[in-house]
């Protein structure tokens, strides 16, 4: 499986995540209808404090280091990915690593950061192929070399026909703090080598905990917690 993305919307609009395919036929993945919810109560993530918005605009973002999702069992190192010279977003060749678009907003700044990965490889799931047991509520965790730690919400889990995906939500200008995941879904076309459609969970930044530090005597102090 192969996502090219790209971040200019007159681009992206060619094909959202081409080329999610293998040389050979992967795995089955079962499409994943659209879902809306109602509006709930989301509970505060443990251990962790709902922070004034005010300050929003101070925290500039993460350089992702590894990212993790408790609720679907998703741990993975990440890597930046670019575009390629067909102007399309790449994505790690491991498929077991998560790729975030640069240049982009990074996770927890302002603007829509996008991390895409593998659905599948030749021989079953991959990194992101648990993306479609997430629900509105579950948590997304992205921890950068120092430890630091920017928490996001999801807020929906939404399958969409490649063609009909909703670039501007995904990659367009915003004021808000959001990230967008990014795998491939739906049935799987051999004379095309890809699938049929595409998985967005989109999250919003919930708080930022920053790594504690040691002050000149050794001792820890506690990390700044923002946005």
């Amino acid at each position: 499986m192969k996502i090219h993305n790209c971040l200019p919307i007159f681009i992206v609009m060619l094909l959202l995540c081409s080329g999610c395919s293998h040389s050979s036929q992967p795995q089955p993945v079962k499409a994943v209808e659209p879902k809306t919810y109602r509006a709930k109560t989301i509970p505060e993530p443990p251990h962790l404090e709902k922070l004034p918005t005010s300050k929003e605009s101070t925290f500039k973002g993460l350089i992702p280091r590894k990212i993790s999702i408790p609720s679907v069992n998703i741990n993975a190192v990440t890597e930046p990915v670019g575009f390629l010279e067909s102007g399309m977003m790449d994505v790690p060749k491991a498929t077991d690593r998560v790729g975030y678009l640069r240049p982009a907003a990074l996770p927890g700044g302002e603007g829509n950061a996008v991390m895409a990965g593998h659905v599948d490889t030749y021989t079953g799931p991959a990194v992101f192929y648990p993306l479609k047991k997430l629900h509105q509520g579950d948590f997304v965790y992205v921890i950068d070399h120092y430890g630091n730690k920017a928490v996001f919400i999801v807020e929906a889990v939404k399958y969409y026909p490649t063609a009909q995906a909703p670039i501007e939500a995904i990659f367009g200008p915003t004021r808000e703090h959001r990230l967008n995941l990014i795998t491939c879904a739906g049935r799987y076309s051999r004379s095309r080598r890809e699938h049929e459609g595409r998985l967005i969970v989109f999250t919003k930044l919930h708080s930022v905990v920053m790594a504690p530090k040691k002050t000149d005597q050794g001792e820890l102090i506690s990390g700044q917690k923002y946005p």
